[in-house]
């Protein structure tokens, strides 16, 4: 009988520490724990916070700071919606800082983002707005949605759609009317003179490299006449004579010098 005792002791400590982790855990990873925090309250209104849903995050430049505690209600006679929030108290937020809904990408679930006014550094308090207190209402800003996105991509795709189609009537004119066969013949045609030209130029850079050659060693024409000195003081004086009578009334001067030494 006392050992049948002993294992319901043992059986019932085991118990009652299981169920102390489980509370423990509850406690430090749900959302229990967010009761006993002290917070304050706001409510903002937005044009539109379709998506947003009680429980949804809030968010201050990326950082946690308190949750939607009530589904979006409509307002009566206007197009408006608005939501309560739940705020750290621990976290002041001035009245000049805007709410919008985000998004975590494209298809992902939507919190509130607070985005606060940066101030100068040295701003007294005095310029600075004041913080909000509980039970604020604030006007949130509108939201940009898919929808918005869509019309707002509706002029791009459409300026894309009319490039594409003038790339696409280019393409077919320049295949119909200038890549013909006539055209494409032609065009063969034009590149085989244009690579006899290129040949033909090559010759003659290598005859007259050759020529040049002869010419520096002293061979063939060019090169007796560039380096003889005699054909060189020849030609000097034929020029001279040319200048000075002219082609008509030519004559040697230098014909009775040659003379008058013989």
């Amino acid at each position: 009988m006392k050992t049948n005792t002993n294992i319901e002791t043992t059986v019932g400590i085991f118990l009652l520490f299981g169920i102390g982790i489980i509370c423990t855990l509850i406690l430090f990873f749900g959302e229990v724990k967010d009761v006993f925090k002290p917070t304050y309250s706001l409510t903002v209104t937005f044009p539109n916070a379709s998506g947003l849903l009680k429980g949804s995050d809030v968010f201050l430049s990326g950082a946690h700071i308190g949750k939607v505690t009530t589904d979006p209600v409509p307002i009566p006679d206007t197009e408006k919606v608005e939501v309560n929030l739940k705020i750290d108290s621990k976290v002041k937020i001035r009245d000049d800082a805007k709410y919008v809904i985000g998004s975590s990408g494209l298809l992902g679930d939507l919190f509130v983002d607070v985005k606060p006014v940066e101030y100068p550094e040295g701003t007294p308090d005095t310029e600075k707005h004041p913080y909000i207190k509980d039970g604020a209402r604030i006007d949130g800003a509108a939201t940009v949605g898919l929808d918005e996105l869509a019309q707002g991509a509706q002029p791009l795709l459409k300026k894309a759609n009319d490039i594409a189609d003038k790339l696409d009537d280019m393409m077919t004119k320049l295949n119909d009317q200038v890549l013909t066969g006539t055209s494409t013949d032609d065009l063969k045609e034009t590149i085989a003179k244009l690579r006899e030209m290129v040949d033909n130029g090559d010759s003659m850079v290598k005859n007259a490299n050759d020529i040049l050659g002869q010419a520096k060693d002293s061979k063939g024409a060019l090169g007796r006449f560039l380096n003889d000195k005699k054909v060189g003081d020849n030609l000097a004086a034929f020029i001279a004579n040319l200048k000075a009578h002219g082609p008509i009334f030519y004559k040697d001067d230098t014909a009775p010098a040659a003379d008058k030494k013989k």
